[in-house]
C-alpha cells in the first residue's frame, strides 16, 4: 500500500511516501506562510525522486490540526484534490497524535503542545500503552497561564508549542528537545497507512480541519464611500 502523507499544520511544510511499513522518502521545508506556493512542487519532486506517479497511490493521509488556519486549508485541499482525481481513500490524522506517535517511551505520561494565538497553546495528554502513546482525552485550546494546572500530573512536554511556554516563564516541566519528536509528514503517512489498512477512511466531502476552537477573522471590513 502506497500512502502519501501531507503535513501543513505548522510552519513546517512536509510530504512523505509510506509503503508496506517503510518510509520511502520525506520532503520537509520550514516555510512559514509559503505552503501554498511550494507544496505542489514538493509532491512532484518526491514522486520524481522515486520514479513513481500519483496514479500509483492507494491512499492519502493529511494532518488535520489543530494548527495554522491557512496551512491546514492548503494541506486539506491538496489531499482532497489527489483523493478525488485518483478515486482513492483519504484519512485525516490529528497533528498532536502524529507527533506523539514517534516519541520514544520517556515517561508513562506526557503532553503534546502546539502554538496557538492570543496567549494560548493547543494541548493534548498522552499515556504510553502497548508500544505507543495514546491520547487520553480531547485536544484543548488552553490559556498559557492555565497550562501548569491542566498538566499537574504530567511532567514531560513535547511539541512546537514549547517555546511559547518557556517564554511565558513556565519552568516546572521537563521540555523534550525536538530531537525526541518531530513535525513532519512521515508520522502522518504512517498513521494514515495504519488506519487505511484497518479499513478506516474519511468521507471526502465532509472531512474538515480540526480547529478545536471557532475561527474568527481579525480583518476589518473596508469602508466604502457613500454614493454621490
Amino acid at each position: 500500500m502506497l500512502v502519501l502523507g501531507i503535513e501543513t499544520a505548522t510552519p513546517i511544510c512536509a510530504v512523505a511516501l509510506w509503503s508496506d511499513g517503510h518510509l520511502l522518502a520525506e520532503n520537509r521545508c520550514r516555510a512559514k506562510s509559503r505552503h501554498g506556493e511550494i507544496i505542489a512542487g514538493m509532491i512532484e519532486y518526491i514522486f520524481e525522486l522515486l520514479q513513481l506517479d500519483t496514479g500509483d497511490l492507494n491512499g492519502v493521509a493529511v494532518s488535520k490540526g489543530p494548527g495554522s488556519f491557512t496551512g491546514l486549508r492548503i494541506g486539506m485541499s491538496m489531499a482532497k484534490a489527489l483523493a478525488y482525481s485518483h478515486k482513492i481513500p483519504i484519512v485525516g490524522v490529528s497533528t498532536p497524535d502524529a507527533i506523539a506517535s514517534g516519541i520514544a517511551p520517556v515517561a508513562d505520561r506526557l503532553a503534546v503542545v502546539l502554538p496557538s494565538r492570543k496567549g494560548e497553546v493547543y494541548a493534548a495528554p498522552y499515556r504510553y500503552l502497548d508500544g505507543f502513546y495514546h491520547r487520553e482525552g480531547g485536544i484543548e485550546a488552553l490559556p498559557i497561564e492555565e497550562f501548569e494546572s491542566w498538566a499537574e500530573k504530567i511532567r514531560y512536554v513535547a511539541g512546537p508549542g514549547i517555546p511559547a511556554l518557556i517564554e511565558a516563564g513556565i519552568n516546572r516541566k521537563t521540555f523534550l528537545p525536538d530531537i525526541f519528536w518531530e513535525v513532519g509528514a512521515a508520522p502522518v503517512a504512517r498513521m494514515g497507512a495504519r488506519k487505511l489498512l484497518a479499513g478506516e477512511q474519511d468521507d471526502l466531502s465532509s472531512l474538515e480541519p480540526d480547529y478545536v476552537k471557532p475561527f474568527f477573522t481579525t480583518a476589518k471590513p473596508k469602508k466604502w464611500a457613500e454614493p454621490v
